[in-house]
């Protein structure tokens, strides 16, 4: 029988208070029990006396043996002093763990049917198969049965770590296990990595403690493409019989593996018209735009759906389009956003105003190093701006000589930061252009299109923004070194159509 090994006294209070003993061997109570009161002349001598274990050993000790059996183990096992038990006795150190397991029930009753709870668990030890990574495998069901002939206390099954084997379903917890019974719980793998992994699951009882070796390999299988697209796309209103601009939707790939995609179709031609799509393959991480245009047959409220159809998870999916027919009415007026660049400064410039676009597209001192992007958005005129749209604001500085930068932004987000934050930054005008904004998601109002805002942070030794509808510019900047800066993937502003 396993033997008990020396312990601190901090740690064996610690442990008994606790009443978790895993090294503490559980012995015969009852046969501890006839030992401790051994029967003399029809006198029971009790061995907690000093008389019967030697004045040697301090008798506290032994009399709170029930609070403390490791130590009353501990000194029948060692203590020199004890010697006189032992050879008075004839004791065997068997018999020293069953005085001391009798003394840890003591002054309870033996566990009925005396002897020696044992525990055992099946399946054990338990390998799960080749596992994707962040994928959970098929439960296992392990159960613990007590085949000894005492029950187990306080039995407690547990893992740490909960992480790659998480445990469900879990009767194993603070329950006693009679002999013949049982307790169960379920083990998961779930690696969070490629690679091997082990643990020990720890089914803790009174006495001593039981455990179950897991194992997996986690697969690094990459997870299958998956198109990302709004749910819905409205219009604004639109008179009967006339088209609309087209509208764009922007679809992503969040998946792990390309798409391709098949087909692009509206289940209403007619007044939804599926104009342009840029998606053929789309790469993990990448996006795509598909347009579509409104042109009503009749007033009211019409409505369709697009449908994208790909190798992705989830295939077909679908886009409700809505919209709404009037028969008179005109929309508000619109202006160009015409872009610069100057590629001495390697600096983007935008302007509504026409007489600053004939001077540049004359390249008139002092803006002979301009020139047109081919790139330009569209924005509300001021006088006829929708209610909902809000002024763009244009800021100058000159801090960052040699260089020059302008900054753009809108009434209520950032405009009037910049100018009680920031008095190095002179507004130019405070209302160059109107646009709708985006909500947080980054998704535009119906009949409005997202504009791209990025940062070159302050490459070159001055901060500048370009602002673009094109995500195929988008990524270019990207890749060249400046953030998106915005709601959803950096969108900035939303530009009418």
């Amino acid at each position: 029988m396993k033997r008990l090994r020396p312990f601190s006294s901090a740690l064996v209070a610690s442990a008994v208070l606790a009443w978790t003993l895993p090294v503490y061997a559980t012995g015969d109570c009852n046969n501890g029990k006839s030992i401790y009161f051994k029967k003399a002349g029809g006198v029971y001598i009790s061995c907690a006396q000093s008389s019967c274990h030697g004045a040697g050993v301090n008798n506290n000790n032994i009399t709170n043996g029930a609070n403390n059996p490791l130590l009353i183990d501990s000194q029948l096992d060692n203590e020199p002093q004890m010697n006189n038990l032992r050879g008075t006795l004839n004791l065997s150190f068997s018999d020293i763990d069953d005085i001391a397991t009798f003394l840890f029930y003591y002054p309870s009753a033996c566990p009925s049917g005396g002897g020696t709870p044992n525990l055992q668990a099946s399946p054990a030890p338990v390998s799960f198969p080749s596992t994707a990574v962040n994928a959970t495998s098929a439960t296992t069901t392990i159960t613990i049965t007590n085949v000894g002939t005492a029950s187990a206390l306080a039995v407690t099954a547990s893992t740490p770590d909960a992480t790659h084997f998480p445990l469900s379903a879990n009767t194993c917890s603070n329950v006693t296990v009679a002999a013949g019974g049982s307790c169960s719980f379920k083990v998961a793998f779930h690696p969070t990595a490629a690679g091997a992994l082990s643990n020990n699951i720890t089914v803790n009882r009174t006495g001593g403690a039981l455990t179950i070796g897991v194992s997996g390999t986690g697969s690094a299988v990459a997870a299958p493409g998956h198109l990302s697209l709004p749910s819905s796309l409205s219009f604004a209103d639109q008179l009967v019989g006339t088209t609309s601009a087209s509208s764009t939707v922007t679809i992503s790939n969040t998946g792990g593996a390309a798409v391709s995609v098949s087909g692009v179709s509206s289940s209403n031609p007619s007044e939804f018209t599926v104009a342009s799509s840029t998606c053929t393959t789309v790469s993990v991480g990448a996006s795509c735009a598909i347009g579509v245009t409104f042109k009503p047959g009749a007033a009211g409220t019409r409505s369709g759906s697009v449908s994208v159809v790909s190798n992705g998870t989830g295939s077909p999916q679908a886009i409700g389009v809505s919209g709404n027919g009037t028969s008179g009415g005109s929309p508000p007026a619109t202006v160009a956003v015409v872009e610069y660049y100057n590629a001495a400064l390697d600096h983007f410039f935008i302007t509504t105003v026409a007489a600053e676009v004939s001077l540049l597209d004359t390249k008139s001192a002092p803006f002979q190093d301009w020139s047109r992007t081919g790139y330009s958005f569209n924005s509300y005129a001021n006088a006829s701006a929708p209610a909902a749209s809000v002024a763009i604001c244009r800021f100058f500085n000159e801090s960052f000589a040699p260089k020059s930068s302008h900054f753009y932004a809108p009434h209520g987000l950032g405009c009037e930061a910049t100018i009680t934050s920031f008095p190095d930054w002179k507004l130019e005008d405070d209302k160059l252009f109107n646009e709708m904004l985006p909500d947080g998601s980054g998704n535009c109002p119906a009949g409005t299109i997202p504009v791209y805002r990025l940062y070159n942070q302050g490459m070159g030794g001055a901060p500048n923004h370009r602002f673009v509808t094109s995500l195929a510019e988008r990524q270019k900047m990207i890749n060249k070194g400046y953030v998106a800066e915005g709601a959803g993937i950096g969108v900035g502003m939303c530009a009418p159509q």
